[in-house]
């Protein structure tokens, strides 16, 4: 797959996940935190594929 198409991928469902976490444990919060949660999310995603590939290559 493309990196534009896994980077589309990745940035949906960290929206999604993070809007369905952010309503289902936190109801009164607004847009934005889920929103936040779900860079976060995308942030995270992209920091553990780094960190894998760097212990891949070592092995």
């Amino acid at each position: 797959m493309e990196r534009l198409t896994i980077a589309m991928i990745r940035a949906v469902l960290s929206f999604v996940c993070g809007t369905l976490l952010m309503r289902l444990f936190y109801p009164d919060k607004g847009f934005l935190f889920a929103a936040g949660l779900g860079l976060l999310l995308f942030g995270l995603a992209y920091l553990s594929e780094a960190w894998r590939r760097r212990r891949a290559k070592k092995q």
